[in-house]
């Protein structure tokens, strides 16, 4: 688990910049007018990749505290 996360940590760094840069570009696709569509786009696009990235690491985590609290009942008979 700890070597996933490592990488999805290491492949957010490298990822984050480009696609930084690439909604920057968008935005700047119209300068000379203000779209509050395009805007709002980048934001979602944004919040949307963050979210991804977190999720990426959660559902491991949650999944491996699942596993090592999870007790099976005692059949005694």
């Amino acid at each position: 688990m700890a070597v996933y996360l490592f990488i999805v940590i290491v492949i957010y760094i490298v990822l984050s910049s480009p696609f930084d840069d690439i909604m920057t570009d968008f935005g700047d696709i119209n300068a000379t007018n203000s779209d509050t569509h395009v805007e709002s786009g980048i934001a979602l696009g944004r919040t949307v990749f963050d979210i991804i990235f977190a999720l990426a690491g959660i559902i491991p985590i949650f999944w491996f505290m699942v596993k090592v609290f999870y007790r099976e009942p005692d059949w005694r008979e």
